[in-house]
């Protein structure tokens, strides 16, 4: 059985790069050269519970050979949806549970109660899982906590898919938060940033498309020229969201 420590992972100085290397790859696919973070777009829409140890066993040996961060599949222990960051030496940096249920199908999964971003030398990352994209409240709280790059992994069934849930969800993020934030699910992968740090004031450094494969560069120093970057969490009160117990 896979047994999480219950720890919370505090933001911490550390040595970082100007920038971070972003691949978007099928999983286990071959990695793209001067990539430091790989993320698995999967088609399922989670790993079953019976098949999480093996499956991230194999996660871990993959991040250690080919010396990458590297975010998995979604996957289910104890219960509750998760999303992880494995080390370029295979070691689990950090975990974050889905704070909100897919109801259409995960009824049946139970909830997570904490907000954690993951600090690393390519910046300080929030794995938001699945449907949490959708509830502006569960990035306004990992943005407050310092997170500059958000990693929505999201499973949608085709008949869902809509501009709509394009705007609402990666997009709305990086603009309300002045956050990269990468998208990535069955149906289309993409990243969003400020409207300010994209050459045609799109808000997407790469626009949505049908496709497992994506290659993005992100600079954390220009974060701080975005209209959010680098005081927002001065600006507002983390203790609003703390009276809503999701903090």
């Amino acid at each position: 059985m896979l047994v999480f420590f219950d720890r919370t992972i505090k933001l911490k100085e550390v040595i970082s790069v100007a920038r971070a290397v972003v691949s978007i790859i099928p999983p286990f696919g071959k990695v793209r050269q001067l990539t430091d973070l790989v993320i698995f777009s999967d088609v399922k829409s989670y790993i079953p519970e019976w098949d999480t140890p093996d499956y991230l066993n194999a996660c871990r040996k993959y991040a250690a050979q080919n010396k990458v961060y590297l975010v998995p599949s979604r996957f289910v222990v104890d219960n509750i949806l998760y999303l992880c960051l494995f080390s370029p030496k295979g070691e689990i940096l950090g975990i974050q549970g889905a704070t909100h249920r897919n109801l259409y199908n995960q009824a049946e999964l139970e909830q997570y109660h904490k907000i954690e971003p993951i600090s690393t030398p390519i910046g300080n990352i929030f794995l938001c899982v699945d449907v949490d994209i959708y509830h502006p409240q569960v990035v306004r709280v990992a943005r407050m906590k310092g997170a500059q790059i958000v990693i929505a992994s999201q499973f949608i069934d085709s008949y869902q898919l809509s501009r709509h849930m394009l705007t609402t969800g990666i997009w709305n993020a990086a603009q309300s938060n002045g956050v990269y934030v990468v998208g990535c699910c069955n149906c289309f992968s993409a990243v969003a940033a400020p409207c300010s740090l994209t050459q045609d004031e799109s808000g997407y450094l790469v626009t949505p498309a049908s496709s497992h494969n994506l290659f993005a560069k992100l600079y954390l120093n220009k974060l701080q020229r975005s209209d959010f970057g680098g005081n927002l969490p001065q600006k507002l009160d983390l203790r609003i969201y703390g009276k809503g117990g999701i903090c």
